[in-house]
């Protein structure tokens, strides 16, 4: 068609035109702009609020979490690439960051003897063996959570909400603005590594 540049053969990103206002909102908070990211706030905070309570089930922890990502937001946009992610991909990566922060900083001050451990890396859909199974039978979890923690953040996102809170995949690829497919193949490739770093723990 004329006019139309070829994407495929140029090798530029496709960015989907209903995110255009949010790529700007980030761009201009990266320019300190205040209204920017009072606008981005309405629009994701409920959503990071509900990351943060899945996760933390604590309202004062998450309400502080969600005050600390967007201080993040603040600082880090103005490194923001809207050719390398989606802004909601990169919001939510920043989220995710900070409340697994918050995650840690309170397993630090709690009896770790009272908190579960990897309980359930068994909901991944598309198993054909149960996980769960795999791993107590055959690992600690205290290893498995380790293992996790070591894995490509963007494998070890979409395994932690899955196996931790319940996600279904298609709830993780609208969590964090990525198509389905997508998290199905990062899932499987987090699965395969996690499985080799284990065996190398009980080597």
């Amino acid at each position: 068609m004329t006019g139309r540049i070829d994407l495929v053969t140029t090798g530029v990103a496709v960015i989907d035109p209903k995110n255009n206002e949010d790529i700007q909102l980030v761009l201009d908070i990266g320019s300190g702009d205040e209204r920017a990211l009072e606008a981005i706030y309405d629009r994701y905070a409920q959503r990071i609020y509900s990351l943060a309570m899945s996760v933390l089930k604590d309202e004062g922890l998450a309400e502080d979490a969600v005050q600390e990502v967007f201080s993040n937001i603040w600082r880090k946009a103005g490194s923001y690439r809207p050719e390398m992610s989606a802004p909601g991909t990169w919001i939510m990566s920043v989220a995710h960051h900070k409340i697994v922060d918050f995650y840690r900083s309170r397993r630090r001050t709690t009896d770790r003897t009272t908190q579960p451990e990897m309980e359930t890396l068994l909901r991944l859909p598309d198993q054909k063996l149960s996980v769960e199974q795999e791993v107590e039978r055959s690992f600690n979890a205290r290893l498995v959570r380790t293992a996790l923690l070591e894995l490509p953040e963007e494998q070890s996102r979409p395994l932690y909400l899955s196996a931790w809170h319940g996600y279904s995949q298609s709830e993780i690829a609208k969590m964090l603005d990525i198509p389905l497919g997508t998290v199905k193949t990062r899932m499987r490739l987090g699965m395969q590594k996690l499985k080799a770093a284990l065996e190398e723990y009980v080597a």
